[in-house]
């Protein structure tokens, strides 16, 4: 996971660094602000990946020592948990949903959806809730975007 991150952080520099965007005149954060951000917490997250799978492989390999003939509990790898696949999954289609709703239904309806939906596929059953949690941080992030950094998310049937 720390090199699948590590890629996507590289890959945002390279967008950042050839990102052809018109300096000066503007107050406050420019268009560059929030790729900065992302870029940074993507760097941040992939050294801390990075790191704590070293320490997982020091430990397991101080486990395998310990044991003395590399046997480790019932068998299992140490460090492993098994994997969610249906969350997987479910993540995955909410977020091919929300990409294709996106511009027609816009921001605010999509990006719900798209927080609401991971919410439910990553097990929370309290829908009604998530719905309003998912609304107030889709309408945060609006506001955000909009009167924050002056740009424009799709406004799709809300703006008609």
């Amino acid at each position: 996971m720390a090199a699948v991150v590590t890629a996507f952080a590289v890959y945002l520099t390279h967008g950042l660094l050839v990102m052809d965007v018109r300096e000066g005149g503007e107050g406050g954060p420019g268009p560059r602000f929030f790729p900065v951000l992302v870029l940074v917490l993507a760097w941040v997250v992939a050294a801390g990946l990075a790191l704590d799978a070293v320490r997982e492989r020091r430990r397991a390999h101080r486990e395998v020592r310990a044991v003395g003939d590399g046997a480790v509990g019932d068998g299992d790898e140490p460090g492993t948990a098994p994997t969610d696949w249906r969350a997987v999954a479910l993540v995955a289609a909410t977020f091919a949903v929300f990409t294709a709703v996106l511009v027609p239904l816009g921001w605010l309806v999509a990006g719900t959806w798209l927080f609401w939906g991971t919410a439910q596929a990553l097990g929370s059953r309290r829908r009604l809730f998530d719905a309003g949690v998912a609304l107030a941080v889709a309408s945060v992030v609006q506001l955000a975007f909009g009167a924050g950094l002056g740009l424009n998310l799709p406004a799709g049937l809300l703006g008609l």
